[in-house]
């Protein structure tokens, strides 16, 4: 037995990979935007948008770190680092376009389509 540690870059070589395995075919639309994880920082971000996207990213299994001035919104703004594979980013989008009118996220937003964009190549 050998081990490689992949280092999948987007949805088409995450979809590749899992073909090369003979993965059934029907899983592999499942199992590829599992596949690709990225590690994103946004900058400036509202205390309160920044705890939204936080509580949102734990909901779905994911993880986000914010200054600790947030909780209790003593900070004017944070940095935040959102940690997830591109099946929880689309799922943090969703929601997000849902609250989309509060606190800056719709720049959030819009930022989280790109990278979304890229992870889907």
């Amino acid at each position: 037995m050998k081990k490689e540690i992949l280092d999948i870059q987007n949805l088409s070589q995450a979809k590749k990979e899992l073909s090369q395995i003979k993965a059934e075919e029907i899983s592999i639309d499942i199992m590829a935007p599992k596949a690709v994880f990225r590690v994103v920082k946004l900058f400036d971000v509202h205390p309160a948008a920044a705890n939204i996207i936080k509580q949102e990213m734990l909901a779905i299994g994911g993880e986000a770190a914010v200054a600790r001035g947030c909780v209790n919104m003593s900070v004017e703004k944070s940095d935040v680092i959102i940690m997830g594979t591109l099946r929880q980013y689309q799922r943090l989008l969703a929601k997000l376009k849902m609250q989309k009118g509060y606190f800056g996220l719709n720049e959030v937003v819009e930022e989280l389509k790109s990278v979304i964009e890229e992870m889907s190549r």
